[in-house]
């Protein structure tokens, strides 16, 4: 199915089939999944004693016909993770592999998998959730994303935050970002990804004259003596690690934390630039978030750190589409000089306040989330209801 601009990498509405499997083994679990990935699933649950049930479209639906019995998801999770893997679960851990399926003359399809315990109807089981990690980055003409973020994506240094709920496509974005600079035929860019897991790759991307890099953090890279290790404070690592490597081009998968957050605005006021994510919702709750880790005492310093560096915001939700599937909605400002200078004369306390009124007035150069959601409105791409919900956030 051939993409449509602003919508159509997201699924449609099911169709209603479902595989009709006597067992789900190893060569029918690949299967499964192909044919998930084939209706464009998001993701997929397997849990006792119900079928299989996927994300296809925004609704989750069954995609199997026969419920799946718990030997069944124990040979799963054995072969995803090895033998010991529902002992692991059992006694109270959780598993987070990758998985791949390879497909003789197409490719391979690659699967980020979690599997924890927990109660479910019927007493205690294992939920086991496959994401679909796509190989390569979309074609950013085929996203719709505004011009105004488009124009202003590579800056000369500073920091870039995508932002949005989990499930967003804020992964989508920020490797079709990446992909459209790398191609320029005078691109020159070396771009270091640190992420976990690495979704997109760009292994068919032609790069007349960048190279991409791309690190599973806390995998590939971790600190010294660390084993396996917290995701936040390796995030900051891969930071220092990557100013060692004289990148033109930063990706940090998530800046959660005070460290994270103090690294990727150090490494965007030293002449990089960096692109990194945060589970926000908006401008103004991601100035309140970046700041929100400090303590009293440091809160006011480092947030004129952060805003000198600062020079775009990204905010996106996915809503559900008239006729079925999902459709980006987008809410972004341009940190120019004049508006960084704007924000650094108010008490940080009230930047979210300042960033809403700026955009309201159509002062900076971006877009409210209820403008963009209007527009997709008046396009017949969403419905009213929908609009309303967008608009009293």
């Amino acid at each position: 199915m051939k993409p449509e601009a602003g919508n159509s990498y997201f699924a449609g509405l099911h169709d209603g089939s479902a595989l009709d499997f006597p067992y789900l083994g190893i060569p029918e679990f690949d299967e499964l999944l192909i044919w998930a990935s084939d209706k464009k699933a998001s993701d997929v649950t397997i849990q006792p004693d119900i079928p299989a049930m996927a994300d296809i479209g925004g609704r989750i639906v069954p995609i199997t016909r026969k419920p799946i019995s718990p030997p069944e998801i124990d040979n799963i999770v054995r072969h995803v993770y090895g033998e010991n893997g529902p002992a692991e679960v059992m006694g109270g851990g959780d598993l987070d592999p990758s998985y791949e399926v390879r497909i003789p003359k197409v490719g391979t399809l690659r699967y980020r998998v979690n599997v924890t315990g927990g109660r479910m109807i019927g007493g205690k089981g294992v939920q086991i959730t496959i994401r679909a990690l796509p190989s390569t980055p979309i074609e950013i003409d085929k996203l719709g994303i505004e011009p105004g973020i488009v124009k202003n994506v590579r800056p000369e240094q500073g920091l870039i935050l995508v932002t949005g709920p989990t499930g967003s496509g804020k992964s989508t974005m920020l490797s079709s970002v990446i992909r459209m600079l790398v191609e320029r035929q005078d691109g020159n860019e070396k771009v270091l990804e640190y992420s976990a897991p690495i979704e997109y790759v760009y292994d068919g991307i032609a790069m007349p004259s960048s190279i991409v890099h791309q690190t599973h953090a806390g995998r590939d890279l971790r600190p010294r003596g660390v084993e396996g290790g917290d995701e936040r404070s390796i995030f900051a690592y891969c930071v220092r690690n990557a100013l060692r490597r004289k990148p033109t081009i930063i990706v940090i998968g998530e800046a959660r934390d005070r460290a994270t957050i103090e690294a990727v605005v150090e490494a965007g006021l030293t002449g990089h630039l960096v692109f990194s994510t945060m589970h926000t919702i908006g401008v103004a709750e991601t100035l309140r978030r970046a700041v929100m880790p400090f303590p009293d005492d440091a809160r006011r310093s480092m947030a004129v750190d952060i805003m000198e560096s600062l020079r775009m915001v990204v905010s996106q939700l996915l809503l559900p589409k008239i006729g079925g599937g999902k459709v980006g909605c987008r809410e972004f400002m341009v940190f120019g000089r004049e508006v960084r200078e704007e924000f650094l004369k108010e008490e940080v306390d009230r930047w979210p306040r300042l960033a809403r009124r700026l955009l309201a007035e159509e002062r900076a150069v971006g877009r409210t989330m209820s403008k963009s959601a209007l527009d997709l409105l008046g396009r017949g791409l969403i419905d009213e209801a929908t609009y309303e919900r967008v608009a009293a956030r």
